[in-house]
């Protein structure tokens, strides 16, 4: 039975789309029980009563429908378990502005990492290349490709993006000998960077590198933001990889470099949630690596979606939303950094 308070008549909602443990929502009553947390599957949810929408207040998870969001005219902060926002309704909560949203920072970065930097490597000892010619063994011996093997030592990488993730890449990059040029909103200190730039310099460091990596928040601010004169600044045989969103490039872009061999390799570990659509000319791009949001696994055994989420709780509970860690912010939609 539902414990009924003054204002409402009943307890304001958590609506727990996410899984947790019966431990962690055990914890949560406790310390919160002025709040009924309503745990429900991807399926199962979606059978909530028009009335519980309509106390729904804050939602543990990272979907949100257009006629969802107009039920729960209560809701006031949605806590992302990850940075996946793609299936909540972003231009609606923005233009709203009431609703608050926080993200639990990725957690997998040394897989991350790894991951990056192996195709980087493959990239750069033509791997990829080698193998397709081992269909013709006379080819392999008589191949040009011997005299176009890369070291990675002494490479210029630039890293755009310098969050958990970038920064994991910067670091592994620069035990390989790289030197490390890092972009960020505001140019600031990075461990593993030589140097770090504001992003609005970004167009005059692109052409001095022989690696760009990118690394930026999954959200409308960077949708198409690379275009074709981001591309056409890019060296000759460059690498170019980037951790998230397809949507970061341009339809003209896309276009152009399906039909140039500018790239020495480009890598897209793309969203799993945002799949590439079968007709996009991404696919068509032969020097392309595209994986649906590999780089992350094998998952980490954490808790830290939790911990973010119960610290932020606290916070919320006692409006100090100033303190909440990693909000977004709503009418960008990017990230505080």
């Amino acid at each position: 039975m539902r414990r009924k308070t003054k204002k409402t008549g009943f307890m304001n909602i958590v609506l727990l789309q996410s899984p947790l443990s019966i431990e962690e929502i055990e914890l949560l009553m406790q310390e919160f029980p002025h709040y009924l947390f309503l745990a429900f599957t991807e399926t199962t949810y979606r059978n909530l009563s028009k009335e519980d929408w309509g106390k729904v207040e804050i939602i543990y998870g990272n979907r949100l429908a257009e006629n969802e969001f107009a039920l729960a005219d209560q809701l006031k902060w949605i806590h992302s378990p990850s940075d996946q926002l793609n299936r909540l309704c972003l231009d609606l909560i923005a233009d709203q502005g009431n609703v608050q949203i926080t993200v639990t920072r990725e957690e997998n970065v040394v897989q991350i990492g790894e991951y990056v930097l192996g195709v980087m490597l493959a990239f750069a000892k033509n791997l990829f290349k080698w193998k397709f010619l081992d269909q013709d063994p006379a080819a392999v011996w008589a191949s040009e490709l011997r005299d176009q093997m890369w070291t990675l030592n002494g490479k210029k990488m630039l890293q755009i993006g310098l969050g958990k993730t970038g920064s994991e890449v910067a670091r592994m990059a620069k035990q390989f000998g790289m030197t490390i040029w890092g972009v960020q909103p505001h140019a600031s200190f990075n461990p593993y960077c030589h140097k770090t730039f504001s992003l609005e310099n970004f167009h005059h460091l692109i052409s001095e590198v022989d690696i760009v990596s990118l690394c930026l928040p999954r959200s409308r601010t960077f949708e198409e933001w690379f275009g074709v004169k981001e591309f056409d600044l890019m060296k000759n045989d460059s690498i170019l990889s980037v951790v998230g969103s397809y949507k970061i490039f341009s339809q003209a872009a896309i276009s152009k470099m399906q039909q140039s061999t500018k790239l020495r390799g480009l890598l897209i570990d793309s969203s799993y949630q945002n799949p590439i659509p079968q007709g996009s000319l991404l696919w068509q791009i032969p020097q392309a690596i595209i994986t649906p949001e590999v780089g992350s696994r094998p998952k980490s055994e954490s808790t830290e979606a939790y911990r973010t989420f119960r610290y932020n709780l606290r916070q919320y509970v006692h409006g100090n939303a100033s303190a909440m860690r990693n909000r977004i912010d709503h009418n960008a939609m990017i990230f505080d950094i």
